[in-house]
């Protein structure tokens, strides 16, 4: 059975009009393409894709360039954030007695000299995210304004603050009073308005320093404060004869002092060349750092202290929010809760893995230093890691630091 001449022509002739205008005009398909045709062949085609393609690399320019004002840092904002962190942490530290009243006077001075200094790049910085920490940290000065009236602090209408001599100095002349006890619950102990002045001071830093590796001595304040040593446990928190969580004041030693440990590493870590040509090096060092984070969650939480143990449990869940990231450098995470690696696995992986969790702002290590901080200042009951493990220069610093830094930079 076949197919007739007539057929074959009218089946040609349908597939000839298909390709010229599809299921339409046939004529109109032909002129279309040889129109596009001519327009190749005489370059005014290729002259109008460049005129297109040299718009559209204009408009990327254009948004490139936004993004990156989005993320431009503020270098005033940011010293100042961190002067104003090492005067308020060392606030707790202070001679809190009668007879150092001068003492007192000049420390605190110096605290609203550099809060001002502060709180005026902050709220005038180009970035609102800045903005916004400088409206936070101005509403919490005002919701302790009471009490820094009473030792002669006023709030102006700049945001600023001022400070009054004589009333901060002034003595009751019937009970012979001074403004001691109210400047120790302004500037002394966990929870004081110095320390979550010290605290917001850390996140103004990130905020205006964004883009630098803040887990590293460029940026990060606190480091090492050495060990804890149990001479400094009170004589009614003895916690060998006390339940894990039993207690909320109780300082606990072993925590404290792991905690120190395991601060070290990841700094060590933050200020490391993290790339492939420095593997066994940054094996050594994580090697380091999975040691003393064991070493922390072990004692942290068997600690009779019930806000370390509480602290731990939020860096074991951030721990495990990156279960994935290490799984890729052969790091599992134990039953347990504590890490293991696989030396293998860790050296035949991408050190970009690592170098995503251990540099940057808002890192996994960020977000751990911090973690651990907060578990020092409740085991100590108010110190803070506040003595740099690297130089401002970068160099490590090795006085007092012990084994955990036997690895080679």
């Amino acid at each position: 059975m076949g197919i007739g001449l007539n057929g074959f022509n009218s089946g040609l002739q349908d597939t000839y009009s298909a390709l010229l205008g599809g299921t339409g005009n046939s004529a109109s398909g032909a002129s279309t393409l040889l129109t596009d045709y001519a327009s190749i062949k005489n370059g005014s085609y290729g002259k109008m894709m460049k005129a297109y393609y040299a718009k559209t690399a204009e408009e990327e320019g254009t948004a490139s360039k936004s993004s990156s004002k989005d993320k431009e840092t503020d270098g005033a904002t940011a010293s100042a954030a961190r002067k104003m962190y090492e005067t308020a942490s060392g606030m707790n530290s202070l001679d809190y007695s009668e007879e150092n009243l001068d003492g007192l006077y000049d420390s605190v001075s110096a605290f609203v000299k550099d809060y001002n200094t502060m709180i005026k790049n902050a709220s005038n910085s180009k970035i609102d995210s800045v903005k916004a920490q400088a409206d936070a940290i101005n509403d919490m000065t005002y919701s302790n304004y009471k009490l820094l009236a009473r030792v002669g602090i006023t709030m102006n209408s700049d945001r600023t603050l001022s400070i009054d001599e004589d009333t901060f100095k002034k003595v009751n002349s019937k009970t012979g009073a001074t403004n001691v006890p109210t400047l120790k619950t302004l500037f002394q102990g966990y929870g004081s308005y110095a320390d979550k002045i010290t605290d917001k001071m850390s996140k103004l830093y990130r905020t205006a320093g964004e883009g630098e590796e803040v887990t590293s001595a460029k940026a990060k304040y606190a480091g090492s404060a050495g060990s804890y040593t149990p001479a400094e446990k009170t004589d009614d928190t003895d916690e060998t004869k006390q339940a894990p969580g039993s207690s909320r004041t109780a300082k606990d030693a072993a925590s404290a002092t792991a905690a120190s440990a395991l601060y070290k590493s990841i700094e060590k870590m933050g200020a490391m060349q993290i790339d492939n040509d420095n593997k066994d090096n940054i094996f050594d060092a994580f090697t380091s750092f999975v040691k003393d984070y064991n070493s922390l969650m072990k004692n942290a939480l068997e600690s009779v202290n019930s806000n370390v143990i509480h602290q731990a449990d939020y860096l074991r869940n951030l721990v495990n929010g990156n279960k994935s990231a290490f799984a890729r450098m052969g790091v599992t995470i134990n039953g347990d809760n504590t890490l293991s690696i696989d030396e293998d696995k860790f050296k035949d992986s991408d050190m970009s893995n690592v170098k995503d969790l251990f540099s940057g702002a808002y890192s996994f290590a960020e977000k751990m230093t911090d973690r651990v901080n907060q578990i020092y200042k409740y085991a100590t009951q108010g110190d803070t890691l506040a003595d740099q493990t690297y130089t401002s220069q970068g160099a490590y610093n090795a006085s007092g630091t012990g084994s955990v830094i036997d690895t080679t930079m």
